[in-house]
């Protein structure tokens, strides 16, 4: 039953149904089977065997009916139109391209070389714009087999020429595809299993440059591009990764890399990510206002890229700018769309720019859920410890001493049992300096003073891969000098 679900939904993107596919509208069982598979009227063959036979799914009537119409499905698909698909571009050129192939195919079994040349040289086309390597190779096999039939020797020597280039492109471009896969298949295992392959990965990462600089393919160069992201968020090197996104604007500009298939807007989000994890503030900033407008603001990923450049805002502190962008996105209309999860991400956003910036506009920490959430939930991973402080500040800032004191026990528990790793180091120090301000018994001299050395470890600590780490969503160093503050103003 999925597969004719499925088949019936892609056959609503054909520009004319086929004839052969029977009319929804006529009273035959055919017409009424259509029919109920377009409105997903079922979602069983117990379903639709009882309303059509008052029968179950093995009876043959039904059997038949269902073969019948897979095949009338299956030849509709020829006829798919990839533009009401709103696909992109190189993906309607590859579809061209397998239909005229089929085309040339078909001319080559009736010897009819020109109709097959002129074909094959219209895949050729379409596939040297998007670097299609197995269509241009696809292509010139047959153009070499006409050439032959019709004794174009210039025309057979330049193509073969052609042919013995890419072939040797193409087995360097597959080399570096299914290592890609590979690397793929052992990073989707366990944590554990991530780790104990990272110095392989290396290894690979480096052959897979070597691939791409031989192969100079657009599959080549986007497996080296995604495992080298992957390995260096990992490691939490984010500066080779901004590196690498800079290179990729190179690359675009100057035609190295084919622009109507390289996921440009990824590769924008990544930029500014990348300058965010690796501390360049100033010019993720420049980048993040350049690229804004590219951003569909009726969209997930508009609402993603905004995160980053929130909070590249806040760590420059630049609280205006992290103030206006809010504002953005609470009045966009897409909001109401977005999941609960990141929906309480703004909103956590939000708390922590109202404890930063106290001229503010943002409402101040009120949100119930803040101060109920468990000190430990799979949810929230990765804003946990983001909410383990929040919470802490707000009992700080309404010198309620019991809260802070229960709250002691919560966070040696939580370091305890969450951040025993050494990616955990930045969050652990910063937790333990928590702990300090309040056995310190507020005093803020003192808590300095002790809290030297653990500060001293934090600024050394680099930024560890966001595989496993917690988001700093304002730098622990700024919130330490904002907790001084408080302990000097207030206790």
């Amino acid at each position: 039953m999925n597969e004719l679900i499925s088949l019936s939904r892609m056959v609503t993107f054909c520009n004319s149904p086929s004839s052969s596919l029977p009319d929804k509208d006529l009273k035959g069982k055919e017409g009424f089977f259509v029919e109920k598979l377009l409105h997903k009227s079922y979602d069983t063959d117990e379903e639709a065997a009882f309303e059509l036979y008052n029968s179950n799914p093995n009876d043959v009537r039904y059997k038949m009916l269902k073969h019948r119409i897979k095949k009338k499905f299956y030849n509709n698909l020829f006829l798919v139109n990839y533009q009401k698909l709103k696909v992109k571009p190189f993906i309607q050129g590859e579809q061209e391209c397998y239909m005229l192939l089929h085309h040339a195919n078909l001319f080559l079994k009736q010897a009819d070389y020109k109709l097959a040349e002129l074909n094959a040289k219209k895949v050729l086309n379409i596939a040297t714009e998007f670097d299609f390597t197995n269509f241009k190779i696809a292509a010139l096999e047959i153009l070499l087999f006409c050439n032959s039939e019709l004794g174009a020797y210039k025309s057979f020597t330049a193509n073969k020429r052609q042919l013995d280039t890419l072939m040797l492109k193409k087995a360097y471009e597959s080399e570096a595809v299914n290592l890609f896969l590979l690397i793929r298949i052992r990073l989707n295992k366990s944590v554990k299993s991530r780790r104990e392959y990272l110095p392989q990965l290396e290894k690979d990462l480096d052959k897979l440059e070597m691939l791409w600089k031989s192969s100079r393919t657009f599959d080549a160069f986007s497996a080296y591009y995604k495992a080298h992201i992957w390995y260096n968020e990992l490691i939490g090197d984010f500066a080779k990764i901004v590196e690498l996104t800079v290179l990729s604007e190179k690359l675009l500009e100057s035609g190295e890399v084919c622009a109507q298939r390289f996921d440009a807007s990824y590769n924008k989000y990544v930029l500014v990510y990348a300058h965010l994890k690796a501390a360049k503030y100033d010019k993720g900033l420049v980048y993040a206002e350049k690229f804004l407008e590219e951003f569909s603001q009726n969209s997930h990923n508009w609402f993603a890229y905004l995160e980053n450049y929130f909070l590249l805002a806040i760590h420059s502190k630049k609280y205006e700018l992290a103030g206006t962008l809010l504002h953005k996105v609470f009045s966009n209309t897409f909001y109401a769309k977005l999941s609960a999860a990141a929906k309480e991400r703004w909103q956590l956003y939000q708390a922590y720019l109202s404890i930063v910036d106290d001229s503010s506009k943002q409402n101040h920490i009120t949100n119930p859920y803040l101060l109920s959430l468990p000190e430990y939930s799979k949810d929230k991973q990765g804003f946990n410890v983001a909410i383990l402080i929040l919470q802490f500040f707000y009992f700080l800032k309404r010198k309620d001493i019991e809260a802070l004191l229960y709250r002691i026990e919560s966070l040696k528990k939580y370091i305890h049992t969450h951040l025993k790793d050494t990616f955990s180091l930045r969050s652990k120090l910063f937790l333990k300096l928590l702990i300090l301000a309040v056995t310190e018994d507020f005093e803020a001299d003192s808590i300095r003073k002790k809290g030297r050395k653990h500060m001293e470890k934090l600024i050394d600590s680099p930024t560890p891969g966001d595989a496993y780490a917690e988001i700093e969503i304002v730098p622990y160093e700024h919130l330490w000098e904002l907790i001084l503050e408080v302990l000097q103003q207030r206790y």
